[in-house]
């Protein structure tokens, strides 16, 4: 390929502009799927660590309860919720 010619197919600026921004919705689109099921995953190990948590606690002092993974998992979400509602309120 000569890099020293013009290249012989041209493209208008505005469809140039129009393909660069669907790229960059697609690029932004991406990152969000990916956010999500970064946060997905997540649970069942916050749910896992928070059950080990809880055991450890229940071991040392009898008036702890001791929970289940199940509910851990409802633990955790009711926690996430809770933390992203009180975000919506401060949020300026």
């Amino acid at each position: 390929m000569d890099f020293n010619k013009p290249p012989t197919v041209t493209t208008s600026r505005d469809r140039a502009r129009r393909r660069s921004a669907d790229q960059r919705r697609q690029a932004e689109g991406a990152a969000v799927v990916v956010g999500c099921v970064v946060l997905i995953a997540a649970i069942p190990i916050q749910a896992f660590i928070l059950m080990l948590v809880m055991g450890a606690a229940h071991g040392a002092f009898i008036a702890v309860p001791a929970i289940g993974y199940g509910t851990s998992v409802l633990f955790v979400l009711g926690l996430n919720m809770a933390a992203g509602f009180i975000r919506r309120l401060f949020r300026k």
